[in-house]
Protein backbone atom coordinates (compact mmCIF):
# COMPACT_ATOMS: atom_id res chain seq x y z
CA UNK A 1 0.00 0.00 0.00
CA UNK A 2 2.74 2.43 0.96
CA UNK A 3 4.76 1.53 -2.14
CA UNK A 4 1.73 2.33 -4.33
CA UNK A 5 1.33 5.67 -2.60
CA UNK A 6 5.01 6.48 -3.08
CA UNK A 7 4.88 5.41 -6.73
CA UNK A 8 1.75 7.50 -7.36
CA UNK A 9 3.32 10.54 -5.68
CA UNK A 10 6.50 10.08 -7.69
CA UNK A 11 4.59 9.84 -10.98
CA UNK A 12 2.51 12.91 -10.12
CA UNK A 13 5.69 14.87 -9.34
CA UNK A 14 7.35 13.78 -12.60
CA UNK A 15 4.24 14.68 -14.61
CA UNK A 16 4.03 18.10 -12.96
CA UNK A 17 7.73 18.75 -13.52
CA UNK A 18 7.53 17.67 -17.18
CA UNK A 19 4.52 19.89 -17.85
CA UNK A 20 6.30 22.86 -16.27
CA UNK A 21 9.32 22.32 -18.53
CA UNK A 22 7.52 22.47 -21.87
CA UNK A 23 9.32 24.44 -24.50
CA UNK A 24 8.33 27.12 -26.96
CA UNK A 25 8.82 26.48 -30.66
CA UNK A 26 9.13 29.18 -33.33
CA UNK A 27 7.73 28.50 -36.81
CA UNK A 28 8.09 30.65 -39.94
CA UNK A 29 4.43 30.24 -40.93
CA UNK A 30 1.02 29.29 -39.59
CA UNK A 31 1.35 25.75 -40.97
CA UNK A 32 3.47 24.81 -37.93
CA UNK A 33 5.22 21.85 -39.51
CA UNK A 34 7.63 20.16 -37.10
CA UNK A 35 10.41 20.00 -39.68
CA UNK A 36 10.20 23.79 -40.22
CA UNK A 37 10.93 24.83 -36.62
CA UNK A 38 13.43 27.69 -36.82
CA UNK A 39 14.43 27.60 -33.15
CA UNK A 40 13.08 26.61 -29.77
CA UNK A 41 13.64 27.29 -26.09
CA UNK A 42 13.50 24.60 -23.47
CA UNK A 43 14.76 24.89 -19.92
CA UNK A 44 16.13 28.35 -20.67
CA UNK A 45 18.31 27.15 -23.56
CA UNK A 46 17.63 28.57 -27.04
CA UNK A 47 18.67 26.24 -29.87
CA UNK A 48 18.36 26.23 -33.63
CA UNK A 49 15.98 23.61 -35.00
CA UNK A 50 13.47 21.41 -33.24
CA UNK A 51 15.58 19.16 -31.00
CA UNK A 52 18.50 19.08 -28.58
CA UNK A 53 21.12 18.68 -31.33
CA UNK A 54 20.81 22.29 -32.54
CA UNK A 55 23.45 24.89 -31.78
CA UNK A 56 22.95 26.72 -28.49
CA UNK A 57 22.49 30.40 -29.32
CA UNK A 58 21.34 31.94 -26.03
CA UNK A 59 20.73 30.99 -22.41
CA UNK A 60 17.88 32.70 -20.56
CA UNK A 61 18.18 32.94 -16.79
CA UNK A 62 15.34 34.86 -15.14
CA UNK A 63 15.45 38.29 -16.83
CA UNK A 64 18.91 38.00 -18.41
CA UNK A 65 19.93 36.65 -21.81
CA UNK A 66 23.44 35.25 -22.20
CA UNK A 67 25.32 34.39 -25.41
CA UNK A 68 25.85 30.67 -25.89
CA UNK A 69 25.54 28.05 -23.18
CA UNK A 70 26.60 30.22 -20.25
CA UNK A 71 25.37 32.30 -17.36
CA UNK A 72 28.65 34.12 -16.85
CA UNK A 73 28.49 37.89 -16.53
CA UNK A 74 31.12 38.04 -19.30
CA UNK A 75 28.55 36.53 -21.71
CA UNK A 76 25.62 38.73 -20.67
CA UNK A 77 24.05 40.04 -23.87
CA UNK A 78 20.72 41.57 -22.78
CA UNK A 79 18.62 42.28 -19.70
CA UNK A 80 14.83 42.61 -19.60
CA UNK A 81 13.76 45.04 -16.90
CA UNK A 82 10.50 46.98 -16.40
CA UNK A 83 9.23 46.18 -19.89
CA UNK A 84 12.46 47.39 -21.50
CA UNK A 85 15.12 45.36 -23.30
CA UNK A 86 18.60 46.66 -22.36
CA UNK A 87 21.98 45.89 -23.92
CA UNK A 88 24.10 44.10 -21.33
CA UNK A 89 23.37 45.08 -17.75
CA UNK A 90 23.00 48.79 -18.44
CA UNK A 91 20.57 51.07 -16.65
CA UNK A 92 20.94 53.95 -19.13
CA UNK A 93 18.09 54.83 -21.46
CA UNK A 94 20.37 54.88 -24.51
CA UNK A 95 20.92 51.13 -24.02
CA UNK A 96 17.20 50.34 -24.43
CA UNK A 97 16.83 48.55 -27.75
CA UNK A 98 13.17 47.48 -27.53
CA UNK A 99 10.16 48.01 -25.27
CA UNK A 100 7.34 45.58 -24.55
CA UNK A 101 4.05 47.24 -23.73
CA UNK A 102 1.00 45.02 -23.57
CA UNK A 103 0.93 43.03 -26.78
CA UNK A 104 3.27 45.32 -28.74
CA UNK A 105 7.04 45.53 -29.21
CA UNK A 106 8.40 49.02 -29.91
CA UNK A 107 11.83 50.06 -31.14
CA UNK A 108 13.83 51.83 -28.43
CA UNK A 109 12.38 53.47 -25.35
CA UNK A 110 9.15 54.45 -27.03
CA UNK A 111 5.47 53.72 -27.38
CA UNK A 112 4.97 56.01 -30.36
CA UNK A 113 2.87 54.34 -33.10
CA UNK A 114 5.58 54.81 -35.75
CA UNK A 115 8.07 52.91 -33.54
CA UNK A 116 5.84 49.84 -33.37
CA UNK A 117 7.79 46.81 -34.63
CA UNK A 118 5.54 43.82 -33.82
CA UNK A 119 2.09 43.02 -32.47
CA UNK A 120 1.59 39.79 -30.53
CA UNK A 121 -1.82 38.13 -30.42
CA UNK A 122 -3.04 34.67 -29.42
CA UNK A 123 -4.25 32.54 -32.31
CA UNK A 124 -8.04 32.31 -32.46
CA UNK A 125 -8.13 28.70 -33.63
CA UNK A 126 -5.15 27.16 -31.82
CA UNK A 127 -4.92 27.57 -28.05
CA UNK A 128 -1.35 27.98 -26.80
CA UNK A 129 -0.18 29.56 -30.07
CA UNK A 130 0.97 33.18 -30.45
CA UNK A 131 0.98 34.99 -33.78
CA UNK A 132 3.50 37.78 -34.24
CA UNK A 133 2.46 40.36 -36.81
CA UNK A 134 4.58 43.09 -38.33
CA UNK A 135 3.82 46.57 -37.08
CA UNK A 136 0.16 47.25 -36.17
CA UNK A 137 -1.39 44.68 -38.46
CA UNK A 138 -3.63 41.76 -37.59
CA UNK A 139 -3.94 40.49 -41.16
CA UNK A 140 -3.04 36.82 -41.64
CA UNK A 141 -0.80 37.93 -44.51
CA UNK A 142 1.35 39.96 -42.10
CA UNK A 143 2.27 37.15 -39.72
CA UNK A 144 6.07 37.04 -39.48
CA UNK A 145 6.36 34.11 -37.07
CA UNK A 146 4.26 31.78 -34.95
CA UNK A 147 5.20 30.65 -31.44
CA UNK A 148 3.81 27.45 -29.97
CA UNK A 149 4.05 27.64 -26.20
CA UNK A 150 3.90 30.26 -23.49
CA UNK A 151 7.22 32.14 -23.37
CA UNK A 152 8.16 34.66 -20.73
CA UNK A 153 9.13 38.12 -22.06
CA UNK A 154 12.90 37.39 -21.90
CA UNK A 155 12.31 34.05 -23.69
CA UNK A 156 10.23 35.84 -26.34
CA UNK A 157 13.04 38.32 -26.99
CA UNK A 158 15.64 35.52 -27.10
CA UNK A 159 13.61 33.64 -29.71
CA UNK A 160 13.13 36.78 -31.81
CA UNK A 161 16.85 37.53 -31.55
CA UNK A 162 17.70 34.01 -32.67
CA UNK A 163 15.41 34.35 -35.66
CA UNK A 164 17.08 37.65 -36.61
CA UNK A 165 13.91 39.67 -36.11
CA UNK A 166 15.40 42.09 -33.56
Amino acid sequence: MISRLILTSFLAFITFFASAQTGTYAYPSTHMRWNEVVCHIEGGIVRHGNDWRGDVIYTVDRNKIYSGYSTSSFNLAYTFRDGKFYIGDSYFTDAITYSLEGNAIYVGDSNFPLDLAYTITPDRDNPGVLNIFKENSISPFDIVTVLQGDPTPPELFALLLTMGML
